[in-house]
């Protein structure tokens, strides 16, 4: 345990894109109009741990509010990174902009701040934009969903005043949702940044591109009221 507490701190102490960014998608399918929804997702990249592979333990709580019947806002909190003083908070929206008949997908789109904040020398805003596609199916209308979610670096130097040179950071994902009337759980899998290099952190990253970007894997439960 205070191995994982020492890899945690170096970690969250840093807050390099490739954990700062890893989180599932929220709300893939937007809520009914004034509906409220709480969620909770645990999990993270995946990296070696005394010889065993796990997802970092990430743990994020988000609110949502059907704005209408295509469009909900949200909130979230990375309580994990908050324990370490490390503070990133996420405010944004999910828009339908197409919905699904029959093999036809549902689309939407999620645009995203988020704010990290350690102290007043170290805060970032990084805008994100996610496009969904979804396909509900069964009795249930569980869901399948596929996303890609890009992440945009407005900075022009980097923390050592070096040129910033990777402006974009994307993250392909597929999820699976087990819907039923007020309760959801999900699971997700994303790889993240597979166009940053992974060489010379120090996390031992699990991931099948070897010296590029990382997995993740989330689970989550959402309460609806």
């Amino acid at each position: 345990m205070l191995k994982l507490q020492t890899t945690l701190n170096s970690v969250l102490f840093i807050a390099g894109l490739l954990i700062s960014s890893c989180a599932p998608q929220r709300f893939v399918k937007p809520l009914e109009k004034q509906q409220q929804a709480l969620n909770a997702s645990l999990g993270g990249v995946l990296f070696d741990y005394n010889g065993t592979t796990i997802p970092m333990p990430f743990l994020t709580l988000a609110y949502g509010y059907g704005l209408n019947e295509t469009t909900t806002g949200f909130g979230a909190l990375n309580v994990t990174s908050a324990l370490y003083g490390n503070f990133q908070f996420e405010l944004g929206l999910t828009k339908q902009i197409v919905k699904q008949r029959e093999f036809q997908p549902a689309v939407c789109i999620t645009p995203v701040a988020n704010i990290i904040y350690r102290n007043s020398d170290a805060r970032k805003l990084y805008p994100q934009l996610a496009v969904s596609t979804y396909w509900e199916y069964g009795k249930h209308n569980d869901l399948i969903y596929l996303s890609l979610d890009n992440w945009f670096e407005l900075s022009r130097k980097k923390a050592n005043n070096e040129k910033q040179e990777n402006h974009l950071l994307f993250m392909p994902a597929i999820g699976h949702s087990f819907q039923r009337k007020k309760h959801c759980f999900n699971t997700e899998f994303r790889i993240v940044a597979p166009n940053l290099s992974n060489e010379g952190l120090v996390i031992d990253y699990k991931t099948p591109l070897r010296t590029h970007g990382a997995c993740a894997l989330f689970f989550g439960y959402t309460l609806k009221f």
